[in-house]
């Protein structure tokens, strides 16, 4: 009875947040964006507050995928439904998979939108797919196994700021990750993605630190030092033991097993590869005036990779050709798509920004 009361009052919240942020309807536009993945294809595919997925094509086009019906529903394209779109993730066919508060959406290639495991129950509950539940999961990645994990609140409300890591099988069993005898803590998680060979990476974002967790539960870390200093740590470059991470947020991991991270509060774009932490993107002047660890100023600039500027970047994805897209706010509520090419430019892909007149979020040519 008390995490059914739990469970409806954690609703009645979130449905009132949204309520009261007077997100716009939005059609083909997109905003407050928070994941991005892309297809063999080369389409990108970008999740929001509009509870909407948007679709980007190789050239920059944005259209409606899916959503925009009744919260929660089931179905295709525009007649299906969200409650909370967070996280995204792609497998090697096409499929997406949504984190959607408390349950994950499965979307196939032709926008045929499933409910793959939790309901409108919130609670933190293992089990058989149909019978687990989740608080309000944020972060999602696939491996090639087809075993999917979650960030997912600690406890309802996660005030501590604690998140647990929910793992989803094939079988459909949902289990929460432990440390020991207990469930791994994670506070504050911002990226998540899997390796080639099944292995998780979590940006521990108040840790300062990218934590690996093998498939049999082993747990290390892959750069940064974790939980090393009281405040945030302040950026050095160098090998994955000197080297020194501030806020590692969105993450992606490419085919040859390179890392690539964003930072909001530097503003960059970081590359973790032959056992080296370097910038790829982005610039800007360290001011440590108002904190101890210092942060980079944000700014927008397109051109040459180092020289370019970031504001808060997020969600970060790549495709087949080797370009990274990054979500990036550009003082626009995160609704630009920043594209870095393998040849060192930085350019914006595909931009909305409100139109007082429309009162919607609205492409830029």
């Amino acid at each position: 009875m008390k995490n059914t009361i739990l469970s409806g009052c954690l609703i009645l919240l979130l449905s009132v947040y949204k309520l009261s942020a007077q997100t716009p309807k939005l059609t083909a536009a997109f905003a407050a964006s928070f994941g991005i993945v892309a297809d063999s294809k080369g389409n990108l595919f970008v999740t929001g507050k509009n509870n909407k997925i948007i679709m980007i094509n190789p050239s920059g086009k944005a259209s409606l995928f899916a959503g925009g019906a009744r919260q929660g529903k089931d179905g295709k394209g525009k007649d299906a439904g969200f409650i909370d779109t967070e996280g995204i993730a792609i497998d090697a066919a096409d499929n997406l998979y949504i984190a959607d508060g408390t349950s994950i959406r499965k979307i196939s290639p032709d926008a045929v939108v499933t409910t793959i495991a939790g309901s409108r129950t919130a609670a933190l509950k293992d089990g058989d797919r149909l019978t687990a539940a989740f608080w309000n999961m944020e972060n999602i990645a696939i491996d090639n196994n087809g075993t999917i994990y979650v960030t997912d609140y600690a406890q309802a409300g996660a005030s501590t700021g604690d998140y647990c890591i929910r793992k989803i099988g094939r079988d459909g069993s949902v289990t929460t990750l432990q440390d020991g005898n207990n469930n791994l803590l994670i506070k504050y998680p911002r990226g998540l993605a899997c390796d080639a060979a099944g292995n998780l990476y979590v940006n521990a974002s108040v840790s300062h630190c990218i934590k690996k967790i093998t498939p049999s539960g082993e747990i290390s870390t892959v750069a940064g030092h974790c939980d090393k200093t009281k405040f945030n740590s302040v950026y050095r470059e160098g090998t994955v033991s000197t080297a020194v991470l501030t806020n590692p947020s969105g993450i992606c991991i490419t085919s040859n097993g390179e890392i690539f991270i964003t930072d909001s509060r530097l503003h960059r774009v970081i590359k973790i590869a032959n056992g080296k932490v370097s910038t790829v993107a982005g610039t800007g002047k360290m001011n440590f005036s108002s904190n101890p660890a210092g942060s980079a100023e944000p700014g927008y600039a397109d051109g040459k990779a180092l020289a370019a500027r970031f504001d808060a970047p997020g969600g970060i994805t790549y495709d087949r050709n080797g370009n990274l897209y990054i979500i990036d706010r550009s003082s626009s509520n995160n609704s630009y798509i920043r594209k870095l090419s393998p040849d060192g430019m930085v350019t914006t892909f595909c931009k909305h920004e409100w139109n007082p007149k429309t009162s919607q979020y609205e492409e830029v040519e």
